[in-house]
């Protein structure tokens, strides 16, 4: 197939509501709008045919309005990590496009349902033996305890932070099953205590498929915080942009690591992807401690705006944003055998 004989349909989220958690988490929800407009103009402006399809409703309607795109000649740039404020909805949204025939960017549906279920994705880190911090799970605000503090309590199926604050790294079994308690409540879903792992921060962009290419390493500066045990990336810091944690810990790209560093720090990334079966492109955050690099989070999908992650990463590789989407868009097409 030529290059640019197909549509591009760019698939994205447009939640006006949240069912559940705090109602701040709205702004990253909502966010992915402005990132499906971003990929829109960067493809457009390389001369691709793009439409964008909003996800809302339901799936029975979404259904309807993908029977009128040719599955041969539509290749869906997927930009979902959500479906009607739910962050697990975004499975059925991709079982439903791979049903019907469609080929997308990113990880299958069944990668992503492992991704977003972080306790099950840190079993497989562990079948991998890629280095990942002790946890437990705990379905109500009781039980026995076995980690040793600090520890950070987090939903079992959010991103984007959702839920993490300064009060999610606990010290004590009262402040433990006090935060445990607010995450059952508020986000209706299991906590995840994880042992808390101080030291260095690292987000590792990489993309492809068969040969995995690691873009420049990201670094949070937390020299701004001097409580080690609040240097995390809460949900003020990634979105509250009047919050002095999101003015005052930025990214330094490339962090500055010794030859060994990297190293370690590549081989437990590229691990994780093929681990969890990603495709075209994603991201591993890891705490760096004592040469150990502990991943904390996987993102099958990450934040691909120009002023997000991702993109700090390529463009310390030199990569304008419009180039960036086009490599993503065309590691899929590859992949698919579409050119």
């Amino acid at each position: 197939m030529n290059g640019k004989s197909f549509q591009v349909a760019i698939l994205f989220n447009d939640d006006s509501q949240i069912t559940k958690g705090d109602p701040q988490d709205l702004v990253a929800v909502q966010y992915t709008v402005t990132g499906a407009q971003n990929l829109y103009e960067a493809l457009t402006s390389l001369g691709y045919s793009v439409t964008k399809l909003a996800v809302r409703g339901n799936l029975e309607e979404l259904e309807d309005i993908l029977a009128s795109f040719p599955p041969k000649d539509t290749f869906i740039f997927n930009n979902c990590d959500g479906f009607n404020g739910n962050n697990l909805g975004a499975v059925n949204v991709i079982r439903l496009i791979e049903r019907m025939g469609f080929k997308h960017t990113g990880a299958a549906a069944d990668s992503i349902a492992m991704c977003i279920d972080k306790p099950h994705s840190k079993e497989r880190l562990i079948q991998f033996g890629v280095p990942t911090p002790r946890y437990q799970v705990f379905e109500r605000a009781e039980g026995d305890f076995h980690l040793e503090f600090p520890v950070i309590v987090k939903p079992s199926v959010e991103d984007a932070s959702m839920g993490i604050d300064l009060d999610s790294v606990v010290s004590n079994r009262k402040s433990l099953f006090h935060k445990i308690a607010y995450i059952v409540d508020k986000y209706e879903e299991p906590a995840m205590v994880e042992e808390f792992v101080c030291g260095r921060e690292l987000a590792v962009a990489m993309w492809g498929n068969e040969v995995i290419e690691i873009l420049p390493i990201s670094e949070q500066d937390f020299s701004w915080v001097t409580n080690p045990l609040e240097q995390l990336l809460t949900y003020e810091s990634k979105w509250l942009t009047d919050s002095p944690y999101y003015q005052n810990i930025p990214a330094r790209v490339p962090a500055v690591l010794n030859r060994k560093e990297a190293q370690v720090i590549k081989k437990a990334a590229e691990g994780s992807f093929r681990a969890m079966g990603l495709r075209d492109l994603g991201r591993v955050d890891i705490r760096f401690n004592n040469g150990i690099p502990y991943v904390i989070d996987i993102n099958e999908l990450p934040e691909l705006s120009p002023d997000a992650g991702f993109h700090n990463c390529a463009r310390a590789a030199g990569i304008t944003y419009p180039h960036m989407v086009e490599r993503i868009l065309t590691y899929g097409l590859k992949r698919e055998g579409w050119i």
